[in-house]
């Protein structure tokens, strides 16, 4: 088998697709279907690798698997480890906490299983609770090597029994579709994406489909695997392949793009056949640009300036996503300008190029003959950074900076004295009412529509600050924090918050709310934090509280992809139903960058004062 030629056009293409992942890991509620472009990526890794795995095996020399999965090691680990040590330095001098979960992640990530430790510990892509690990984009290099290890081992297997070429093609399809098939049957029993989405057997489908394509073409595109095809078919397909190669590209070419920008992780479509359509859309490309003649499309992705970027796509691919996180704090509470965007990225752009001369040039030098003394930089610097890499996994971390503190269990004395300082408030805050179920008004509208004014006309005690409002709150985590305020300024109140809480299990919460004697004239909904939402689940709390009751709905302000979604779908349900209102927290603490713990989400002291005061503003003017 013939050395491939370096087909320029496929470096074009991984521009576009590192391009996707970038801008969805900067904004995903703008480009929710960018994580597509690892798919890209995935083919591409599938095709080349069989390409140069049956190039060897059909060479003199042979194929050496160990030697194969060696080189693979010492090109990955450099920048590995470059983006660990240099990540654990800017983290401790910028973000701790980022540090403490970069700690957790380093062995999983450098020993290539990453996504099997998400696996195991739940951790979804596309739901993460709190901040991020630096280090969760690596699970693609565990998937990646998971390949390495298994399919040059198939290819040895089936060149010893001398397979034929389209028996090759048609095994590979058909594990390509198992692996497909599985990813839908797994989420349509659990809609569990971690399990889908860092699953070597379900993430298989993409690199095995790349492999069939480099199977069907031994690498000269798509004019060539029609050998394979009937008699018929082929005879009918060759005079018109010519018109059908450019319409194949542009309308692979377009897919994609409409796959990247209508996609999100949460919803069914990805896992039920998104995935698999953009790794057929992108075999189809990579075949036609792998073609002896080129495309419209394939000269477009051949531009030099496209070129040089996409032989540095990898280094990108790694350093993006650290500086990102640093660049962006999750307490950031404005808006980035674009040219910050601009700025952020030729940060990541200089610092790719740096790693990709230094590092990835440097060590491919390594193996050239002669070149050992004149890189002992380089060999100091991976010394230095496998180093750092081994202090950051072992090092305890102790108490963070800027980290929620964990709440501890109050004594007996604290209960005492918060009940003393809780009862103490409701007395300054008695309201006057008007009893009209012993007079002549009684069950009349008149009496109706005084008990309206009973339920909403709230005191609110000057001194203090607390009022009579007999409100029942159900939340999440971030409620939560201001637990303390809210007991001082709504003493006749009820809060009902737990971590981790969805808006599924909002209803629930509130009947056993009802249960226990807890049901206020005002229910306050707190609890858009945790996940995408969709308007039934609005309706749903708004309308498991009784109409006479007046019912609010808290925006959220979290670093997360659902935070504009679920804030839209608050706006635009809630106005909806007369006894209920948006209040908008986002809205509130924007540019108080200082009320958040740097999670971003959860709230210190001064952010649960204002979150608090909030409430008490819009349940009784004051």
């Amino acid at each position: 088998m013939p050395r491939p030629q370096k087909v320029a056009a496929l470096d074009g293409l991984r521009v576009l697709a590192i391009a996707a992942v970038v801008a969805y890991h900067a904004d995903q509620g703008r480009f929710p279907g960018g994580f597509m472009g690892v798919t890209v990526f995935f083919v591409l890794t599938g095709y080349l690798t069989t390409l140069s795995v049956a190039r060897r095996l059909s060479s003199e020399e042979g194929f050496g698997y160990l030697r194969f999965l060696g080189k693979k090691v010492a090109r990955l680990m450099p920048t590995m480890l470059a983006v660990v040590a240099v990540t654990a330095g800017l983290a401790l001098a910028f973000s701790p906490a980022l540090l403490a979960k970069e700690k957790a992640d380093v062995a999983p990530a450098l020993l290539f299983f990453q996504n099997i430790n998400y696996i195991v510990r739940k951790v979804s892509y596309f739901a993460a609770a709190g901040l991020p690990s630096p280090l969760t984009h690596f699970w693609y290099l565990g998937v990646l090597m998971q390949y390495y290890l298994a399919w040059p081992l198939v290819l040895m297997l089936t060149w010893r029994l001398e397979a034929r070429r389209r028996t090759l093609v048609a095994g590979t399809l058909a594990a390509a579709a198992a692996s497909c098939v599985l990813m839908a049957v797994l989420f349509g029993t659990s809609a569990d994406t971690a399990r889908v989405y860092y699953g070597p057997d379900t993430r298989a489908g993409e690199l095995l489909v790349g492999s069939a394509l480099a199977l069907a073409t031994l690498g000269g595109g798509l004019s060539k695997g029609l050998d394979l095809l009937p008699d018929r078919a082929r005879a009918a397909l060759e005079p018109r392949w010519g018109g059908l190669r450019e319409l194949v590209a542009a309308g692979s070419l377009a897919g994609l793009c409409a796959l990247a920008w209508l996609s999100n992780g949460h919803d069914a479509f990805a896992y039920r056949g998104g995935i698999a359509l953009a790794a057929v859309l992108s075999a189809l490309l990579v075949g036609v640009l792998a073609e002896s003649e080129p495309t419209a499309v394939g000269r477009a992705l051949s531009l030099r300036p496209l070129a040089w970027l996409g032989e540095r796509s990898f280094a990108v691919y790694l350093w993006h996503y650290p500086l990102l996180l640093i660049m962006n704090p999750a307490t950031r509470t404005t808006q980035l300008p674009w040219w910050g965007w601009a700025a952020e990225l030729l940060v990541i752009l200089a610092v790719s190029e740096a790693s990709y001369e230094i590092l990835e040039k440097g060590v491919a030098a390594l193996g050239e003959r002669g070149a050992l003394g004149q890189q002992r930089p380089v060999l100091a610097a991976e010394a230095a950074f496998l180093a750092v890499a081994v202090a950051v996994a072992a090092v305890p971390m102790g108490e963070v900076a800027g980290t929620r503190p964990q709440t501890e269990a109050l004594s007996a004395e604290e209960r005492k004295a918060q009940a003393e300082a809780v009862a103490a408030a409701k007395e300054a805050a008695q309201k006057e009412t008007y009893d009209l179920s012993n007079t002549y008004f009684r069950d009349t509208e008149f009496a109706k529509a005084v008990d309206t004014i009973n339920a909403t006309n709230f005191n609110v005690d000057a001194e203090t600050g607390a009022t009579d409002a007999n409100v029942t709150l159900v939340g999440d985590s971030v409620p939560e924090d201001a637990s303390a305020e809210f007991y001082e300024i709504f003493p006749n109140g009820y809060m009902d918050a737990k971590i981790g809480r969805q808006m599924t299990d909002g209803v629930e919460a509130y009947e056993q709310c009802k249960e226990a004697g807890h049901e206020g004239d005002v229910v306050v909904w707190s609890i858009a934090d945790n996940g995408w939402i969709n308007e039934d689940q609005v309706r749903a709390l708004i309308e498991a509280v009784d109409s006479s009751k007046k019912v609010y709905f808290l925006t959220c302000r979290c670093p997360d992809a659902w935070q504009d979604s679920n804030n839209e779908i608050i706006r635009r349900v809630v106005p909806q139903y007369e006894n209920a209102a948006v209040v908008d927290w986002y809205a509130e603490s924007e540019g108080h960058d200082d009320w958040f713990w740097n999670d971003g989400e959860h709230v210190r002291p001064e952010g649960a004062d204002a979150y608090v005061k909030m409430l008490r503003r819009a349940i009784t003017g004051r």
